[in-house]
């Protein structure tokens, strides 16, 4: 039978609650964990989604199901992607035909969606500490619950997960740390950690000492021994155990009792290694080793590419369409950002490229096969890459760092006090700038706001490839700053015209004035005192609905904003200065400290310096600085997850919302 084509699924019909789970044999969950991996390839068949990580957990899923109660005992999972099963699991199963579709089934975590969600999760490494958070609360307030941690071995790489270790180790609370071994994150673990993960893979040699030295505890404390002959066998056997040369010793200096490895996909072990430390009341981490996109032999072979699919994207498929199968694939924002970074850097031996476990979802995997030594992925460590980058630029290095919108933000204090403060030329190439379909734990709409807030900072967006190209280029040549480029998660525009012109030809990079704006078109009525100054992809959406909006008698000029700090001062003096002008600002963030409200600081800013210089008054005696300004952007609000279109259309930036409001704006 075809992979996805639908199967029964006699148990999984039956699990109405977890409580189903606990009256299940082995026998009976090894066949329910082979009816759940098909049900997840045939809904994401469907829906898209993450897949490989989810077939990956599916027994250590429902080894928790099984162990513990849930919602009284906890358990949180780190990042939340791979959460699918749980959900399966917890009354979701009916909702999967909705799945990260618009107010459809989150692809993450979500306390709204169901008592089973202990916290909402989308970002890494941020399980432990708040297992840590919900043990102490509990503590205080004496309440009987588990609290288990699920991390990956990609989110362990994270310093927050770390500190939160460090934190457990000292106060010895009631802590279940399942550590799920991989070896991926959403591309391959790299890292000391990473080898340390594989090394106690390799070995169960301080399993079995382990068990030994346990076994003599046991007789030594039946034994009626002096006290000084028993400190003695005490001092030897913690010398023995130190000296070994132990993998999972490193958890345990730390204070945090090791188990393992587990071979997740053997739900009997499973259950048992749970099992093991349920009643225990310190700290417990079991490790247990899962291969991602298990039971799906494509997924199986390649989990980078199968990490997170669209619809109808898995193979084999049941039809091919060869035209569709033949047909080039668009090429991305991303895609032109990192086929500019390698052709600058054929050019310039300075130029190096940092990204934080995300080098497939931006593309920049290629340059690091262009140019390996000048490329570091530095697993999922955001605040180091932020900080790495601004010791490279301090001794004559041009890094750029390759990093989604919604990750940088787990920066922010790198970002100030590491590169802005010394005016170091790190360039940020920020992806996934704008709204994305994963919802408000992904939404890449913050990074105007407070980047614009930071001394030093030039913040730009290009409104198509070609320009795009041009800012790296500006920003890596003229390298006296950082700069922050972003640009959003769809096709690029222009694509193809902005790497080879007719004569198939590279298209040669050109230095902008990137705080000059451009005109993109100019109004026919030289009196018409209508302007929508566009920023980023917003360029292109505004150009679009200007037939309609001549359609109902609006001529407006369009200009590329192409810069939200600093801006064009000149251009806005001319057009404040305008009677009768009237400027609307529109950007894919949000509105609070955005560039439209860098607009309207400046109009005050300019108010009250010409007046200071008694220039601010007309012959008539009227303020000189006339304009009316409307700002359209993202208001006060997370945006849910759902298709970009929709989403758009939600925050009123598609085109029949944007049409309707420069319509209600520019009318007389």
């Amino acid at each position: 039978m075809h992979t996805l084509v639908k199967q029964a699924t006699t148990f999984l019909d039956a699990i109405i609650t977890p409580q189903e789970l606990k009256k299940l044999s082995n026998t009976d969950l090894q066949a329910l964990a082979q009816e759940i991996r098909q049900e997840i390839i045939n809904s994401l068949a469907k829906t898209g989604g993450h897949l490989a990580s989810n077939l990956g957990v599916v027994e250590i899923t429902m080894g928790l199901h099984k162990v513990f109660d849930s919602p009284n005992d906890l358990f949180l999972w780190d990042v939340g992607h791979q959460a699918y099963v749980h959900k399966m699991l917890t009354g979701r199963r009916d909702q999967f035909p909705t799945l990260r579709q618009y107010k459809g089934l989150s692809g993450f975590i979500n306390p709204l969606e169901s008592e089973h969600d202990a916290f909402v999760a989308g970002h890494s490494s941020t399980s432990i500490s708040l297992a840590v958070g919900m043990a102490l609360a509990a503590d205080i307030k004496k309440q009987k619950r588990k609290v288990v941690a699920v991390i990956g071995d990609g989110g362990l790489t994270g310093g927050m997960a770390l500190e939160a270790i460090n934190h457990l180790g000292h106060i010895q609370k009631d802590v279940i740390i399942i550590l799920n071994d991989n070896e991926m994150s959403i591309s391959e673990n790299l890292g000391g950690i990473s080898l340390y993960m594989k090394r106690i893979k390799e070995t169960f040699f301080y399993k079995d000492i382990k068990q030994k030295i346990d076994f003599i505890e046991d007789k030594l404390d039946e034994a009626k021994l002096n006290p000084a002959l028993w400190e003695l066998i005490e001092m030897v056997k913690k010398e023995a155990k130190d000296r070994f040369d132990t993998p999972g010793i490193v958890f345990e200096k730390l204070g945090i009792n090791y188990s393992g490895p587990v071979d997740g996909h053997d739900i009997e072990a499973v259950i048992k290694a749970l099992e093991s430390v349920k009643d225990k009341s310190t700290p417990q981490l079991i490790h247990i080793i899962t291969q991602k996109g298990k039971g799906y032999a494509p997924a199986e072979s390649d989990a980078i590419k199968y990490h997170g699919v669209p619809a109808f994207a898995l193979e084999p498929a049941l039809t091919e369409n060869s035209e569709t199968a033949t047909r080039p694939k668009a090429k991305t924002y991303s895609d032109i950002f990192s086929q500019a970074l390698i052709d600058i850097a054929a050019m310039d031996k300075d130029i190096v490229a940092i990204t934080p476990a995300t080098a497939e979802g931006s593309g920049v995997v290629k340059f690091g096969k262009a140019y390996p030594d000048r490329f570091f992925d530095v697993a999922i460590c955001e605040q180091h890459a932020v900080t790495m980058a601004a010791g490279m630029a301090k001794l004559g290095l041009k890094p750029v760092v390759s990093i989604y919108s919604t990750f940088l933000q787990r920066a922010m204090d790198q970002v100030v006090h590491d590169v802005a403060i010394m005016n170091l030329p790190v360039v940020f190439g920020i992806d996934r700038g704008g709204l994305v379909e994963d919802g408000e734990t992904h939404q890449g709409v913050f990074d105007i706001s407070w980047l614009r807030a930071v001394p030093n900072f030039k913040v730009w967006a290009p409104r198509n490839a070609r320009e795009l190209r041009n800012m790296l280029y500006t920003a890596t040549q003229k390298n006296d700053g950082p700069v922050a480029i972003r640009f959003p998660r769809d096709k690029a525009i222009d694509a193809v015209d902005s790497e080879s012109g007719a004569n198939g030809k590279q298209v040669p990079f050109e230095l902008l004035q990137v705080d000059q704006w451009p005109i993109v078109k100019e109004s026919k009525n030289a009196d018409s005192g209508c302007y929508i100054l566009a920023y980023g992809a917003m360029v292109d959406a505004c150009e679009s609905i200007l037939p309609e909006l001549a359609k109902r008698g609006i001529d407006a000029t369009l200009i590329d904003a192409r810069s939200a700090k600093p801006l064009d001062e000149a251009l806005l003096t001319r057009l404040m200065t305008e009677a009768g002008a009237r400027i609307v600002t529109v950007e894919e963030g949000v509105e609070s400290g955005g560039f439209g409200a860098g607009v309207l600081e400046f109009q005050a800013r300019l108010r009250m310096q010409l007046k200071s210089n008694n220039a601010g008054l007309d012959k008539q005696g009227k303020t000189r600085v006339q304009a009316e300004i409307g700002v359209l952007a993202i208001d006060d609000t997370f945006v849910e997850h759902g298709a970009r279109g929709i989403l758009l259309d939600l925050v009123g930036l598609s085109a029949s919302k944007l049409t309707q409001s420069l319509c209600d704006f520019f009318k007389d």
